[in-house]
């Protein structure tokens, strides 16, 4: 028997997105997407605060990284808008960076 196992394990990659970056996502339950910006990020867990069309109140959504790989979430994020990354959009599953003359909304 071995007492110590290595196992692989799933985790987002932290140096691809950062706090302050604009985020939009979209559930496979949801019948449509919400933009913010991250709030704070873990290597199992995104945040993302977004303006739910009420007053002056904001909120959140978390997706966890289990979600994302199992593709029940569209994402796109950026840090400036001139390069605007995607995960699970379409039938491509790999992180990929959207061309700057396609003008995809964030």
């Amino acid at each position: 028997m071995d007492l110590i196992v290595e196992k692989p394990t799933i985790a987002y990659n932290l140096s691809q997105i950062q706090p302050g970056y604009l985020f939009y996502a979209k559930h496979n339950t949801w019948d449509s997407g919400k933009a913010g910006f991250v709030t704070s990020i873990t290597e199992k867990q995104v945040t993302v605060q977004y303006h739910p069309g009420i007053g002056n109140v904001t909120n959140h959504f978390h997706i966890p990284v289990s979600e994302a790989a199992a593709n029940e979430w569209e994402i796109r994020w950026s840090a400036d808008m001139a390069n605007v990354f995607q995960y699970n959009i379409g039938e491509g599953q790999e992180m990929e960076k959207e061309s700057e003359a396609r003008g995809t909304d964030i």
